[in-house]
């Protein structure tokens, strides 16, 4: 089987057993459980974070990662990102992003991986809670 078939089993698991099976995983090995993670999320599934999740993860990340991450998202994606934050914190990345270089999506999308690392470490403890879709539970 290969990480790319381990995550897309996965991603249509529920958010406990996916944790459960990258636990199991990363027992065997580290690695090829961090592959799979970065396979399982995208950037954009932080969409999906509540309002106080995303604030918290934005008090982990510094300026400039955010400032090149912004450079490569949905507009719904960047909006919720800069609402997350101070006005004066916004107003800010808003001109250091007018003001950026322009980059290759590749060096984009290892910054956004980055950021997504920092988001699983919060998630694995329970801090923030990540998932695919806006909706992970039905609830009855």
């Amino acid at each position: 089987m290969t990480i790319k078939n381990a995550a897309d089993i996965l991603a249509h698991l529920h958010q406990g057993q996916v944790d459960l099976g990258v636990k199991r995983v990363k027992t065997h090995d580290a690695q090829i459980a961090q592959a799979i993670l970065d396979r399982l999320f995208s950037f954009e599934d932080l969409l999906f974070l509540s309002d106080l999740d995303m604030q918290t993860l934005l008090l982990k990340i510094s300026d400039k990662p955010l400032v090149i991450c912004l450079k490569n998202v949905s507009k719904p994606l960047g909006i919720k990102i800069l609402a997350a934050m101070t006005k004066a914190r916004a107003r800010s990345i808003g001109e250091d992003l007018q003001n950026s270089e322009k980059l290759r999506v590749s060096e984009i999308e290892a910054v956004q991986l980055e950021v997504l690392k920092v988001a699983y470490e919060l998630h694995q403890t329970q801090k923030i809670t990540l998932r695919k879709s806006a909706v992970d539970e039905k609830y009855i």
